[in-house]
């Protein structure tokens, strides 16, 4: 059965742990506080919904008498509620956290740190690279469970049909572009397949060919974007010229229909996106689906991200907590969540990415050896990205040719910084 990209209900999750943990219809996570052994997860992807299922019942059959809600919340109204409820004692045990709202939520005191609690989390299970993100003044404060990195996904397919060779480590920026125009076929007054899609996010479209370009998006230490310069501004205009030649669908569309279902539906040939998702392009795509290193520039480069696990400082119930972090931290949890995404838990990459070596999956473990943080301010991050990702969503709708706009972005931030 194909997954579904859609956001089920709160009270059908919470019935569905309920059912796993013994039938019984589990509490919504605004009323646990009346248990000391119900303990809250809230998320924001029904990707990994599945697993989740597996992961509660067997935290429940680990800490007997323990139970575990799960909330899944839409990503629009995630990080408004998260805060809301946090901030008034009734939100999660723990939720999900990403790296531009991390350093607000650490700074704040509705999180709580985890050094107290190192010895059942075991740090040491994970690269440093995965929750340096997640410590602050010297302490750590979110557990690492699930990493990505941009990639080029491809249609096999699509590929044969036109004759044209695959995508391959050595691939530039020219190639890239000369396989897109080569892919597209256009019947008239319509496209019935772009060569590829590029995406107005910074983390998938602009920012891995801005730094192939020995570009930056910030200095060193985030206190200054660094967006106008001649390298970003040739890495954007490289794809706003494939939106203006027809060989990607224009911004507009890909917020109408998502990238994710141009792609599976063979609308898109190729695309680079973040390797979040390939179990899902591989269940709908199946022996058509490839994957390739992104073409290169000056240097190869792309973009990494992890998403990581942290405790709400007002938990009512740090007994049952505990012992979800220390499950949730565990090899374990790790081996569940490898059935859909790349874990951070040392050792099990392979467990992942070893069901997928027949469509060129380990290129995206070796992306790590030359991937780049994602880029994020030093202050206000989570407000900047959302401001920064709306600038460059515009940018790509416009399309044509660049003015003022990277500049005009570029003091924008700035200005924010500084104040």
């Amino acid at each position: 059965m194909k997954r579904k990209i859609l956001f089920i209900p709160l009270v059908l999750i919470t019935a569905a742990a309920g059912l796993f943990a013994g039938g019984q219809k589990a509490s919504q996570s605004a009323s646990l506080g009346t248990s000391p052994n119900a303990v809250s997860l809230w998320y924001w992807d029904d990707l990994v919904t599945r697993d989740y299922l597996t992961l509660a019942r067997e935290f429940e059959q680990a800490y007997s008498g323990n139970k575990l809600t799960l909330s899944l919340i839409p990503q629009d109204d995630y990080w408004t509620k998260l805060r809301t409820a946090l901030s008034g004692g009734a939100g999660p045990d723990v939720f999900w956290l990403n790296y531009p709202h991390a350093a607000s939520y650490m700074s704040s005191e509705n999180v709580m740190e985890l050094e107290s609690w190192a010895a059942d989390i075991n740090f040491s299970n994970f690269n440093e690279r995965f929750y340096k993100p997640y410590t602050y003044q010297g302490k750590r404060y979110a557990v690492p469970f699930m990493w990505d990195s941009v990639v080029l996904f491809y249609n096999k397919a699509a590929f044969d049909t036109a004759g044209i060779d695959y995508p391959n480590e050595n691939w530039t920026w020219d190639d890239f572009y000369n396989a897109a125009r080569g892919l597209t076929i256009d019947n008239g007054n319509t496209i019935t397949q772009y060569g590829v899609l590029v995406s107005g996010s910074m983390q998938s479209g602009a920012g891995p060919f801005i730094y192939q370009n020995e570009g930056s998006i910030y200095n060193s230490d985030g206190t200054r974007m660094t967006l106008n310069t001649p390298q970003a501004r040739e890495a954007v205009q490289l794809q706003l010229d494939m939106i203006n030649d027809g060989c990607s669908p224009t911004a507009q569309m890909t917020a109408d229909n998502s990238a994710v279902n141009l792609f599976t539906s063979g609308l898109v040939a190729m695309m680079p996106f973040r390797s979040y998702w390939l179990s899902y392009f591989a269940e709908n795509l199946k022996q058509k689906l490839r994957v390739a290193p992104l073409p290169r520039q000056q240097c190869q480069a792309t973009i990494y991200n992890n998403l990581a696990y942290a405790v709400a400082a007002k938990t009512d119930n740090p007994g049952a907590t505990r012992k979800l972090m220390s499950f949730l931290a565990s090899r374990r949890a790790a081996e569940i969540i490898s059935n859909t995404f790349a874990p951070c838990y040392d050792g099990v990459f392979g467990l992942f990415f070893d069901k997928y070596q027949w469509a060129g999956a380990h290129y995206i473990p070796e992306s790590l050896n030359y991937a780049l943080p994602l880029p994020i301010p030093s202050k206000n991050a989570g407000e900047l990205w959302n401001l920064v990702e709306s600038k460059m969503f515009d940018i790509y709708s416009e399309a044509g040719t660049l003015d003022t706009q990277l500049a005009d972005l570029e003091d924008l931030v700035n200005e924010d910084l500084t104040r």
